[in-house]
């Protein structure tokens, strides 16, 4: 059984890992009991280069690669005392190999790694552990990714970290509901400007830390969505879930809705969101709670730019989401692809009236926002041309309106101790915000579409 884990777990890094074929490879490695797992997937590289602080890693690695084609370059020593060239690797892999630093020592490994890497080149890191008892070391796996987003290179050119993914090691979840298991994956990119990508957009504007705990206590514990726990308990009960089953969650938000299906079925879920804000509040919740024994995993990353392997899963679910991407049909041939034959499709949605009948309030809401909408007959169509069947396109606008009226009596009464935990001023906003959306939904403008499909 440990045997056939440890495969689970190698064949699944392979699929995670960057190619390596003919690159030049730094490895940092430190405290692994089996070093075999990762050196066995660094067999072709042109150039290999491994760090590690730790007598019995090197003595295991040293042996494991005595018979490699091209001989690696040992280094039993701290990576942060080398001195290597500029522009060098196109690959750095940190095994175990960064949590365990103080702040200081993180920081100058970063400086480190954007001199030695190549334009473009990328950095995968797996770490295992979420260590909350020392305050100099990463408190939550979102901790990793803000070190790398605050790295930076200047000089005639200016370099940075950019995320690519966050992801727990499914293998772990599945086997010993273990959620915290994770890798990462950065490039270095040249900054000609401080212009943010749209998840910086998403972080820093809609889903601010503040932001979201303010929708989440309008929308009730774990929830961002349109109705919280109750439209999230009519839409997954009506999904039958087995506790054989794997469910995607395409913007899974702080994890609330992953959280109800794993522990009222059974499943197994994978959560993803592109907002880091999101996906940090969902990891503490996560681990604070029951839920950390569940079959629950969180990823950060672009859904649109996420690998799953075919036929993955039984139900792919989505709520209030779809609303930022732009090439739906691209995404729902995406999601197509990774459903396995029968499986189920549902999704919430903000949809709209024809363009040609939009207020220009409404043009302006929706630009602000960054919206792509479709009106419930369109959206229905692009999941039929893409190969979905038994497409069933509702109109739910009325379901909106009465959940929204549902949360502004819930907040008004909730006033005070809203007013005490954020200010007044939000609840203002939040306020405003509400009352916009009944406007907006009493003059036709905004829309509200629940979809069902079956591959």
């Amino acid at each position: 059984m440990v045997h056939e884990s440890a495969n689970h777990t190698g064949n699944e890094l392979q699929r995670l890992i960057p190619d390596v074929a003919n690159k030049s490879v730094l490895v940092v490695v430190n405290d692994v009991e089996n070093s075999k797992s990762y050196t066995s997937l660094l067999s072709n590289t042109q150039q290999l280069i491994v760090f590690t602080e730790s007598s019995d890693t090197y003595k295991q690695i040293d042996e494991q690669l005595k018979n490699a084609e091209k001989s690696p370059i040992l280094n039993c020593a701290k990576f942060n005392n080398a001195e290597l060239q500029d522009n060098l690797f196109d690959v750095c892999f940190l095994i175990k190999s960064f949590n365990r630093l103080n702040t200081n020592e993180k920081e100058k490994m970063l400086q480190n790694l954007l001199k030695t890497l190549k334009t473009n080149g990328q950095i995968f890191v797996y770490e295992s552990e979420w260590s909350k008892d020392k305050e100099s070391h990463s408190s939550n796996p979102v901790d990793v990714i803000n070190h790398f987003h605050s790295a930076k290179l200047s000089g005639k050119e200016n370099f940075s970290f950019e995320l690519v993914f966050a992801r727990p090691l499914r293998s772990f979840v599945e086997e010993k509901q273990e959620s915290f298991h994770l890798c990462y994956m950065f490039k270095k990119i040249a900054k000609e400007n401080d212009h943010s990508n749209f998840q910086d957009f998403l972080d820093q504007q809609q889903y601010t830390t503040n932001g979201v705990l303010r929708y989440e206590k309008i929308f009730g514990p774990g929830f961002v969505s349109t109705g919280g726990l109750d439209t999230t308990k009519e839409f997954v009960d009506s999904l039958n879930l087995k506790s054989n089953q794997v469910v995607l969650d395409v913007g899974c938000g702080i994890g609330g809705g992953d959280i109800y299906m794993a522990k009222t079925y059974g499943c197994s879920v994978v959560g993803v969101d592109l907002s880091t804000n999101m996906v940090s509040i969902a990891y503490e919740r996560s681990m604070d709670t029951a839920a950390s024994k569940l079959k629950v995993s969180f990823e950060i990353g672009d859904i649109m730019h996420h690998e799953f392997e075919p036929n993955s899963f039984d139900v792919i679910y989505s709520r209030d989401t779809i609303l930022h991407i732009s090439d739906k049909m691209t995404l729902f041939s995406r999601l197509y692809n990774w459903l396995k034959p029968g499986g189920q499709l549902f999704i919430s949605d903000y949809t709209c009236a024809p363009k040609s009948e939009w207020s220009k309030d409404y043009e302006d809401y929706v630009s602000q926002r960054r919206y792509v909408l479709l009106t419930v007959p369109e959206y229905g169509k692009v999941l039929e041309s893409v190969g979905f069947k038994d497409v069933d396109a509702q109109d739910a606008t009325a379901k909106f309106v009465e959940c929204l009226n549902r949360e502004l009596v819930r907040i008004e009464a909730n006033r005070d101790d809203f007013v005490k935990e954020f200010s007044n001023d939000d609840y203002e906003h939040l306020i405003e915000g509400w009352h916009s959306k009944l406007k907006r939904t009493a003059s036709g403008d905004q829309r509200w579409g629940v979809f069902r499909a079956r591959k």
